[in-house]
Parts: structure tokens; C-alpha cells; sequence
């Protein structure tokens, strides 16, 4: 629906590409004054100048004037280390999933995509967290082993997972539990166990706080222990994590062994451990003290040998219009009244051709594949 301009969606655009209200005036020659009360309604912007930041922002002019008819609320958006992460870089990230959610909702028009399918659950105790993701391996037939890939399992469950270029350092992942939920990973080279377990939190967010705004310490901790509970399920990981152990030292070996058969990190693994009391507090403390003097507190000696696991919703979505409707990317573009260069800043070239083809897509209206 189109309208007036309307200044949130200027805003929008400008923090998508990380401008201050002075770096994008001095751009088109206005006074960062001028474009705050252009922001808040307070001034109108003239044609010439709805044209010069439709320029500069690589939008198309009516992208200005379109009404987002599903925005996203502050309790919708989730992302960690929220109250120790500066205003700025969250507002930056969260324009970022802004723009991803307006992908989505082109792709959704035209292609079907997996049904959602994750289950409200209680959040109350610890026992309640760690049935609620069992209740979510056993809804998916996942077993209580190692999975194979979590980023499939999140897909077929029908959140879209992506890696978004742009995103602060503190930031590993933010997700929005829209309509068709996302989960927007820092393209900055986090290693597989890292993103693997950023997805198993945003599912427990997901999961355990519909409505509930995030980014506290308690939200941030159940979210915590649904992933750790999710990757590393009590039933089975008690039992192999005695390889953790040689007698009542670490035994490092055997920790470097579980963290590739799990996919989870060292850390994680130890904190999992004592979070079971399957490690003393003592045995905990001297592996986290052995990670840092061996300078492996934010990258892992075997972090090389576990491989990235590659998002397939968005990649094989644009397959299918291209392939099916013969929709370009420029096509796209101009769905969500952008410039093809911002869709593809958006995109971070994870358009490439997936190999896996594992989630099913469809052409909207045709039956699942």
C-alpha cells in the first residue's frame, strides 16, 4: 500500500547502510536538523530531494511511500548481548533484518516455502527448558545423537536462516519472530560451532519467548540452555562426555574428540558439562583457564575441521523464480522497491548454486516437491 513519505522508511534505509543523519546530509546537501524532522514527520521532502536519497540509499523513490503493513515489534526481535551491545550497532542490525524480512515476504508470494512449525513451550524451570528441546528433537525425528546440520533442521522447520554482511562483532546472530521467522547470522567468518550454536538460541527464543521481550540476562540464559540442550542432549551427551575426563583432570583429547562429534565448541561443551554436574565447578573453571592460555577463548585449534554449514531457503527460492517464472534478481529487487546493488549487498553472494537442494520449495499454489 502506498502512501505520503513516510520518514521511518527513510530511516530505515539509512541505517541499513550504517549512515549517520550527518553522513547522509552531507551526501544530499541538508543539514542532519533537516533530515531528523524529515525522519519524525516534521518536515516534507521535496521530489528533488526524495530523488537524491533515493539515489544515495540505492532505493527505488516509492520505497518512501510503501507502508510496511507487518512491522516488527521490539519484543519480535532477538538478538544477544543485547543490553551490553551499543544502541547504534543494534539499530544497524535490526535495519539490516528489516530488509531481509521484506526479501522474505517477495519470496513468500511466489514460491512455497516450508510450513512453521516450531511449538510454544515453558520457560519456567531448567527441567522444563531441557523437555522443550526434546519435545523439538522428537517433533523432527532428530534422535538424540549429533546433528548433522542445524541450519537444515531450523530451514525445514520453516525459519529462514541467512548470513547478513554489516553486523557488529558483538553481534553473532539477530532473529525476528515474524510470520516466517528469521535468523540473520554475522557474515564475518564465525566458525561453524559459533553459528551452529546461534541458531539452537534463536530457535529457544523462538520457542520459549513469543512475545516476551528478549536480551536480558534471563531471556539470554533459557535461550542458552534450550541451544546447549538442543545440541548436547542430556540422555546421550552424559554418557560420552566421561571422555572429557582422565580421572579428575581434563582430558583434552578426548574433549577436541567430542567437540567434532557433537559440532559444538570446546566451551560449550564444558559449560554443558557443568550445567549437568558433569564437571565440578573446579574442572570447569580449569578448562575455560586452558582455553584462554592456549588463546583459543574465541577461536578453537579444531575449529578448521568443522565445516560452515551453507543457509538453502533464499538461495533455492531465487532458483525457483528464476528457474520456474523466469523472475530475475532485478525483478526481485523492484518487488521490494530497492536497487538490485542493495539486494545484492543484502544477498552477500549466497546466491551461489546450492549443492545440497535438501529443503523443498515449491512455485506458490503447486504442491510440495
Amino acid at each position: 500500500m502506498s502512501t505520503g513519505f513516510i520518514g521511518s522508511n527513510l530511516r530505515l534505509a539509512r541505517l541499513f547502510h550504517d549512515l549517520s543523519l550527518t553522513d547522509l546530509g552531507e551526501k544530499v546537501g541538508v543539514s542532519k536538523q533537516f533530515l531528523s524532522r524529515i525522519e519524525t514527520g516534521a518536515e516534507a521532502a521535496s521530489a528533488q530531494l526524495q530523488a537524491s536519497l533515493a539515489q544515495e540509499l540505492q532505493v527505488l523513490p516509492d520505497f518512501f511511500h510503501c507502508v510496511d503493513t507487518n512491522p516488527i515489534a521490539d519484543e519480535q526481535c532477538h538478538f544477544r548481548r543485547q543490553l551490553t551491545t551499543k544502541v547504534a550497532l543494534r539499530q544497524v542490525a535490526r535495519a539490516r533484518g528489516e530488509m531481509l524480512k521484506r526479501l522474505i515476504g517477495v519470496l513468500d508470494e511466489h514460491v512455497e516455502l516450508p510450513s512453521y512449525q516450531v511449538k510454544e513451550a515453558d520457560a519456567e524451570t531448567s527441567e522444563a527448558i531441557e523437555r522443550a528441546a526434546e519435545i523439538f528433537r522428537s517433533l523432527f525425528g532428530l534422535g538424540m545423537g549429533p546433528l548433522s546440520s542445524v541450519t537444515r533442521i531450523a530451514e525445514n522447520a520453516g525459519a529462514v536462516v541467512m548470513r547478513v554482511r554489516g553486523l557488529a562483532p558483538e553481534i553473532d546472530a539477530i532473529s525476528f519472530a515474524t510470520k516466517r521467522p528469521l535468523i540473520a547470522l554475522n557474515g564475518d567468518g564465525r566458525s561453524a560451532c559459533r553459528e551452529r550454536f546461534g541458531i539452537a538460541h534463536e530457535l529457544g527464543h523462538f520457542s520459549l519467548h513469543i512475545g516476551v521481550l528478549t536480551g536480558d540476562r534471563l531471556t539470554e540464559t533459557q535461550a542458552n540452555r534450550f541451544a546447549s540442550a538442543l545440541l548436547l542432549p542430556r540422555s546421550t551427551f552424559a554418557t560420552e562426555c566421561r571422555l572429557a575426563l582422565r580421572s579428575s583432570r581434563l582430558n583434552w583429547a578426548g574433549l577436541s574428540e567430542l567437540k567434532l562429534r557433537w559440532g559444538a565448541s570446546k566451551a560449550a561443551i564444558i559449560f554443558r558439562a557443568r550445567q549437568l554436574g558433569l564437571f565440578t565447578e573446579d574442572q570447569a573453571r580449569a578448562g575455560y583457564v586452558g582455553l584462554n592460555r592456549h588463546g583459543e577463548a574465541l577461536r578453537e585449534s579444531e575449529d578448521h575441521l568443522v565445516p560452515n554449514e551453507e543457509p538453502e531457503v533464499v538461495v533455492e527460492s531465487l532458483k525457483v523464480m528464476r528457474e520456474h517464472f523466469g523472475v530475475p534478481e532485478a525483478a526481485v529487487a523492484r518487488e521490494m522497491r530497492v536497487q538490485p546493488h542493495l539486494l545484492q549487498t543484502l544477498l552477500n553472494n549466497s546466491c551461489a548454486e546450492s549443492s545440497a537442494n535438501v529443503v523443498r520449495l515449491a512455485p506458490s499454489g503447486a504442491g510440495s516437491q
